[in-house]
């Protein structure tokens, strides 16, 4: 099983899942090093980058099932979204088709089923590229998760350390059921090589019960509730916030620094208004997840402060 972006947050849940499965996960890193990670103790690693196709097709060769868990690290950096949403993977199901591999599995993104940011866009067009065998025959399965726990508990530590938990109007525009990655590994797994996965796409979500499925207010009240405190709203109007849109868009036309600011906001209200919701799978719940991160340290200062500054902005190592 040759994992494309076997590195990242999923990546480390799904090596060990594989390899407890039976599998024997072969992982394309940049890095070779992570060799030494205890997730990947059950792994190959293979030096190579996904954005350079020689690395990626010499890394198929024996490989059965190519999973591409690829996701660009800088989602407002629109050139690193095409070289690695679309770019890389594409190597990918050009390799396996090459290599006549049994099954390529896309790890897509459930915002493709309304993509209005720039990372969802290049998914969605990998994914027709894909159904539409434009690089040649080859069995695939698309998987589309709806949202992880890291991203909606980014700001755990600001209500942790005393400050506010903003909310865009009354913060119930939309509702979520988030996957852990432990349980998205699951999933993953069980369309290996499964015959009814084939030709399908398949949206998943996490369990559907009161700790799970949430709007950004729930999430809000819960890390109010773990943390001991009265819940403490920042309320923004949507209204004022398009209009800050709208005016960093235009001076992002002649501002590098202020194009992918705007971005953010608009990725902001989008993850504030868009539905994710999906068929359950899996037991562990937003709350659970939560619960891990009340007796961590974290750094002061604001959520948008440290993101500001480049400081690690998501628990990915829970």
């Amino acid at each position: 099983m040759l994992l494309l972006g076997g590195t990242g947050y999923i990546g480390r849940a799904l090596a060990p899942e594989l390899a407890r499965r039976g599998y024997r996960p072969v992982v394309l890193a940049r890095n070779p090093e992570v060799k030494n990670d205890a997730e990947f103790a059950d792994a190959e690693i293979v030096a190579g980058d996904p954005t350079r196709p020689g690395d990626v097709t010499a890394a198929t060769e024996g490989v059965d099932v190519v999973i591409s868990l690829l996701s660009g690290r800088r989602p407002n950096d629109a050139e690193e979204c095409r070289l690695v949403d679309h770019e890389a993977v594409v190597n990918g199901i050009r390799a396996a088709v090459s290599h006549e591999v049994k099954q390529f599995i896309h790890v897509s993104d459930f915002g493709a089923y309304r993509p209005e940011l720039i990372p969802q866009v290049y998914k969605l067009q990998v994914e027709g590229e894909l159904i539409g065998q434009h690089h040649g025959a080859l069995p695939w399965t698309i998987i589309r998760p709806t949202a992880y726990y890291p991203y909606l508990s980014m700001t755990f530590g600001d209500v942790k350390n005393g400050l506010k938990y903003r909310i865009f109007d009354h913060g119930e525009y939309n509702v979520v059921n988030p996957i852990a990655r432990e349980d998205l590994a699951e999933f993953i797994t069980n369309q290996v090589l499964c015959d009814d996965a084939l030709g399908r796409v398949l949206p998943v979500g996490g369990p559907w019960v009161e700790d799970n499925v949430v709007t950004l207010k729930d999430a809000g009240r819960m890390m109010f509730e773990l943390n001991g405190r009265t819940p403490d709203w920042e309320v923004v109007t949507m209204a004022s916030w398009d209009r800050k849109i709208a005016r960093l868009t235009r001076l992002g036309k002649v501002s590098k620094q202020l194009k992918p600011v705007a971005y953010y906001l608009e990725a902001a209200k989008y993850w504030s208004v868009v539905d994710h919701v999906a068929p359950a799978y899996g037991t562990r719940t937003l709350r659970g997840f939560m619960e891990k991160l009340v007796d961590r340290e974290w750094p002061t200062g604001s959520f948008r402060e440290r993101m500001k500054s480049g400081t690690n902005v998501m628990p990915t190592d829970v």
